[in-house]
Protein backbone atom coordinates (compact mmCIF):
# COMPACT_ATOMS: atom_id res chain seq x y z
CA UNK A 1 0.00 0.00 0.00
CA UNK A 2 2.86 2.00 0.40
CA UNK A 3 3.05 2.60 -3.83
CA UNK A 4 -0.50 3.43 -3.79
CA UNK A 5 -0.94 7.76 -4.64
CA UNK A 6 -1.77 9.18 -1.30
CA UNK A 7 -5.28 9.91 -1.72
CA UNK A 8 -7.89 7.91 -2.82
CA UNK A 9 -10.06 10.46 -4.98
CA UNK A 10 -7.66 12.42 -6.80
CA UNK A 11 -6.58 15.96 -4.72
CA UNK A 12 -4.28 18.88 -4.96
CA UNK A 13 -1.41 18.98 -3.05
CA UNK A 14 -0.18 21.37 -1.00
CA UNK A 15 3.22 23.66 -0.67
CA UNK A 16 5.39 22.96 2.94
CA UNK A 17 3.97 25.60 5.23
CA UNK A 18 3.77 26.32 8.82
CA UNK A 19 0.45 24.27 8.71
CA UNK A 20 2.26 20.97 7.07
CA UNK A 21 5.68 21.25 7.99
CA UNK A 22 6.47 18.40 8.81
CA UNK A 23 5.96 16.85 5.46
CA UNK A 24 6.97 19.02 3.22
CA UNK A 25 5.60 19.33 -0.31
CA UNK A 26 2.67 17.21 -1.16
CA UNK A 27 2.41 16.52 -4.94
CA UNK A 28 -0.99 16.22 -6.30
CA UNK A 29 -3.00 12.96 -6.00
CA UNK A 30 -4.15 10.97 -8.78
CA UNK A 31 -6.59 8.52 -7.00
CA UNK A 32 -6.23 5.13 -7.03
CA UNK A 33 -7.04 3.46 -9.95
CA UNK A 34 -10.23 1.04 -9.79
CA UNK A 35 -7.73 -2.09 -10.01
CA UNK A 36 -5.80 -0.55 -7.01
CA UNK A 37 -9.27 0.25 -5.27
CA UNK A 38 -10.63 -3.40 -5.84
CA UNK A 39 -7.84 -5.01 -4.39
CA UNK A 40 -7.38 -3.01 -1.08
CA UNK A 41 -11.39 -3.84 -1.04
CA UNK A 42 -10.48 -7.30 -1.48
CA UNK A 43 -7.43 -7.39 1.28
CA UNK A 44 -9.52 -5.48 3.80
CA UNK A 45 -12.59 -8.31 3.35
CA UNK A 46 -10.02 -11.22 3.75
CA UNK A 47 -8.36 -9.12 6.60
CA UNK A 48 -11.59 -8.84 8.39
CA UNK A 49 -12.13 -12.72 7.44
CA UNK A 50 -9.13 -13.81 9.00
CA UNK A 51 -9.33 -11.52 11.98
CA UNK A 52 -12.18 -13.28 12.96
CA UNK A 53 -11.33 -16.74 12.39
CA UNK A 54 -8.78 -15.99 14.77
CA UNK A 55 -10.53 -14.36 17.29
CA UNK A 56 -13.27 -16.69 17.82
CA UNK A 57 -11.46 -19.51 17.26
CA UNK A 58 -12.88 -22.34 20.04
CA UNK A 59 -9.31 -22.51 21.50
CA UNK A 60 -10.23 -18.98 23.07
CA UNK A 61 -12.58 -20.57 25.44
CA UNK A 62 -10.17 -22.71 26.90
CA UNK A 63 -7.92 -20.39 27.83
CA UNK A 64 -8.84 -19.31 31.58
CA UNK A 65 -9.53 -15.56 31.38
CA UNK A 66 -7.23 -14.38 33.92
CA UNK A 67 -4.20 -15.30 30.65
CA UNK A 68 -6.31 -14.69 27.74
CA UNK A 69 -4.65 -11.26 26.99
CA UNK A 70 -1.04 -12.79 28.00
CA UNK A 71 -1.87 -15.81 25.34
CA UNK A 72 -3.02 -13.48 22.36
CA UNK A 73 -0.16 -10.81 23.25
CA UNK A 74 1.92 -14.35 22.63
CA UNK A 75 0.37 -14.85 19.36
CA UNK A 76 0.90 -11.25 17.87
CA UNK A 77 4.63 -11.29 19.05
CA UNK A 78 5.18 -14.34 17.11
CA UNK A 79 3.44 -12.82 13.81
CA UNK A 80 5.73 -10.22 13.98
CA UNK A 81 9.42 -10.42 12.85
CA UNK A 82 12.06 -11.22 15.12
CA UNK A 83 14.67 -8.26 13.53
CA UNK A 84 13.89 -5.52 11.38
CA UNK A 85 15.56 -7.01 8.46
CA UNK A 86 13.06 -9.99 8.75
CA UNK A 87 10.62 -8.17 7.90
CA UNK A 88 9.34 -9.30 3.85
CA UNK A 89 9.58 -6.53 1.19
CA UNK A 90 6.98 -4.25 0.60
CA UNK A 91 5.41 -4.87 -2.99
Amino acid sequence: MAALPWSVEPMKGWARGGRYSHRGDVPDSPGWSDEQKATVDRMWAELRVLSSAVVDHPYWKTVPAEVLVNRRMELKRQALPHNPGDAPEAP
